[in-house]
C-alpha cells in the first residue's frame, strides 16, 4: 500500500511539473520551431565584416527568442548571421566542418547560444576541433548542463546567473564553463549576480537573460570584436589570401 501511495505522489508531482513547465511556456512567451538554413553556412561572406555568426536557441528551438533579436542587431551592423534551433546543432557542426575543410580560406566563427542553445556551441566547437577547425569566440548564455570547452575555442564569454534555491533545477539557472584541459585562459565567466552587476535588471532569470537589452549589447560588442570590418581583416589576413580570394573577400 506505501509504495502504491508513493507511485501516485511522484505521478501527481509529475504532472505537477510538466503542467507547470507548459504554464510557463505560455507564460514568458516563445514562438514556433523553426529551423535554420544550412545554406547560410559559408567559410567567407560577403558581410561587410568578416566572419559568421552561428547563433543556436534554447530548448527544441522553443524559447531564446532574444538570440533572434541579437542577430537582426547583427546584421543591422553587417555581420553575417543565421539562427538554429537546438535540435540542428550536429547538422550544423557537420556542415561547418565540410564547407570550411573545403575552403582555403577561413574567416571568423563564432558561436552563440543559450540555455540548452548554448550547451550547443560547446557540442559544435568539440566537433570541429576533431578538423582542426578554430572558433574565435563562443558567447552563451545560462549553459545548463554544457560539456567542456575544447582548446580549439580562442575565448568563451559565458553570461550566467545563479538562481540560489532553484540552482538544483537545469533549466531555471546557468552554470560556469570549464575548459577540457587544466588552464581557464580561453574562459571568461561573468555571473551577473556577482561579477557583472552592471548587467543585472530587475526580474532576470533563465527565460530572459539573452532578451535583456543591456545582456545584449555587451555580448554584440564582443561578436564585433571577434568580427572586424573586412578591410581590417583582410589586411592583417592578405598573407594567406591568395589573388583570386583577395578579390572575393573584399
Amino acid at each position: 500500500m506505501l509504495s502504491q501511495n508513493v507511485k501516485a505522489a511522484c505521478s501527481r508531482w509529475s504532472l505537477f511539473v510538466a503542467s507547470g513547465f507548459f504554464v510557463l511556456v505560455i507564460s514568458v512567451g516563445c514562438s514556433p520551431l523553426r529551423s535554420g538554413k544550412m545554406d547560410a553556412v559559408t567559410p567567407v561572406s560577403q558581410s561587410q565584416r568578416a566572419g559568421s555568426v552561428y547563433m543556436i536557441r534554447g530548448f527544441m528551438g522553443v524559447f531564446s527568442t532574444g538570440i533572434d533579436t541579437m542577430s537582426e542587431k547583427l546584421r543591422a551592423d553587417g555581420v553575417h548571421t543565421e539562427v538554429y534551433n537546438q535540435t540542428q546543432h550536429a547538422s550544423l557542426a557537420a556542415e561547418i566542418k565540410k564547407r570550411y575543410t573545403q575552403s582555403p580560406v577561413r574567416e571568423p566563427i563564432v558561436l552563440v547560444g543559450h540555455s540548452y542553445g548554448a550547451d550547443a556551441t560547446v557540442a559544435v566547437a568539440r566537433e570541429l576541433s576533431k578538423a582542426g577547425i578554430e572558433v574565435d569566440l563562443i558567447v552563451t548564455f545560462d549553459p545548463v548542463t554544457p560539456s567542456k570547452v575544447p582548446g580549439n575555442v580562442q575565448l568563451a564569454y559565458n553570461l550566467y546567473q545563479s538562481n540560489r534555491g532553484w540552482d538544483a533545477l537545469p533549466w531555471l539557472r546557468g552554470i560556469p564553463l570549464e575548459s577540457e584541459t587544466n588552464e581557464q585562459d580561453n574562459i571568461q565567466n561573468m555571473n551577473i549576480r556577482k561579477d557583472r552587476k552592471d548587467l543585472l535588471v530587475k526580474g532576470l532569470d533563465h527565460f530572459n537573460i539573452e532578451k535583456k537589452p543591456k545582456i545584449q549589447a555587451d555580448a554584440i560588442a564582443r561578436v564585433l570584436v571577434a568580427c572586424p570590418p573586412r578591410e581590417q581583416w583582410t589586411q592583417v589576413n592578405v598573407g594567406q589570401l591568395t589573388p583570386s580570394f583577395v578579390s572575393i573577400v573584399e
